[in-house]
């Protein structure tokens, strides 16, 4: 009986790790297409900025 127990303990442990590893990767998901729009923006602005300095130079 004890056994049985300890196995129903160690399965649900595993289904919560389960659930949170997944939690886990979704959040990491989301960080990286946070970073990479934010990546993005800062390139846009760096080529803007770029451009602008170089046709008051040419100018």
């Amino acid at each position: 009986m004890e056994y049985a127990n300890a196995r129903l303990e160690c399965n649900a442990a595993d289904e919560r790790a389960n659930v949170l590893a997944s939690k886990v990767i979704g959040l990491e998901e989301k960080a990286s297409e946070h970073l990479w729009l934010n990546l993005m923006v800062h390139q846009s602005h760096l080529i803007h900025s770029l451009s602008s300095l170089l046709l008051n130079k040419c100018s």
